[in-house]
């Protein structure tokens, strides 16, 4: 009987002791998040109040914004979104949860996920670029290492083209300035150019008659593979439209990777609420 006490005992400490970390762990990782968000929240300055009739615009671009925002439409100075969705991992969709906090000037944002690889196990992923450096973490529970890189050339410029990207998100840092340029294709497409600092992206959006979003393309966006980092065709692709915080957004969208033996989809999910700040 003492033996079967005495097991039980190490048992239940165990549980209690690997409850503990577990939640030791997600406080520490919550806490660099928060860390993050206030340094690109403390950075983050009025961006240019530029009216939409005041700049030129292409066409596609022009009939975005009329399409996109209300009357009398301030600009955003920065935005909370929260995301549900899906992530493919080691050959499969798993479920995904995450919070992104974007500031229009300086460019910055972090995401922070949680991907459910197995009922109470997920994998904590936190992409940001901040203070024009990029950095992407990725812990098993928070606990174990997975990813840990940071402010290489290669990455900042993928993290400064998914926030071009993602700008659909906060439509007014797709007007002119602070940074932007737009060069016009035809009716249908116009090409973005995101400068911050030394690390410049461009992408290709295309819009239709009706003003959406449908579609978002860079010719080259660097991938990550077996340690590398190679220039691969990048697509995001507008699988619906939603109106969240009073701006009418690209959600739920899915994102891929063009490969020559086929699109490679990776994340598809949709804006479940947005708080602008301005």
């Amino acid at each position: 009987m003492a033996l079967s006490f005495r097991t039980k005992f190490i048992a239940v400490a165990s549980a209690l002791l690997a409850v503990f970390i577990a939640f030791g762990a997600d406080a520490v990782w919550s806490g660099a998040s928060n860390t993050l968000e206030r340094e690109l929240t403390r950075l983050a300055v009025p961006p240019h109040d530029v009216h939409i009739s005041e700049v030129e615009l292409p066409v596609p671009v022009a009939r975005f914004m009329a399409r996109s925002l209300p009357p009398g439409q301030k600009r955003i100075k920065s935005a909370r979104l929260q995301q549900t969705g899906e992530f493919f991992v080691n050959g499969a969709w798993h479920p995904l949860e995450a919070r992104q906090v974007f500031t229009a000037s300086p460019p910055a944002f972090v995401w922070d996920a949680r991907i459910r690889m197995a009922p109470l196990v997920s994998v904590y992923v936190r992409d940001a670029y901040v203070a024009g450096g990029a950095s992407m973490r990725a812990r098993m529970m928070a606990l174990y290492p997975l990813v840990n890189q940071s402010n290489r050339p290669e990455l900042n410029a993928g993290a400064l083209m998914r926030y071009l990207g993602e700008a659909a998100w906060l439509p007014t840092r797709l007007m002119p300035g602070d940074g932007l340029s737009w060069k016009a294709i035809d009716d249908r497409q116009a090409e973005a150019t995101l400068t911050d600092g030394q690390t410049s992206a461009t992408l290709r959006f295309t819009i239709d008659e009706a003003g959406s979003i449908t579609e978002i393309y860079a010719a080259a966006r660097f991938r990550e593979v077996n340690g590398q980092y190679v220039p691969t065709p990048w697509r995001v692709r507008a699988l619906g439209q939603d109106v969240k915080g009073g701006v009418r957004l690209m959600s739920p969208a899915e994102a891929e990777w063009v490969l020559p033996e086929g699109p490679q989809p990776y994340w598809r999910g949709r804006i479940v609420s947005v708080e602008y700040g301005y």
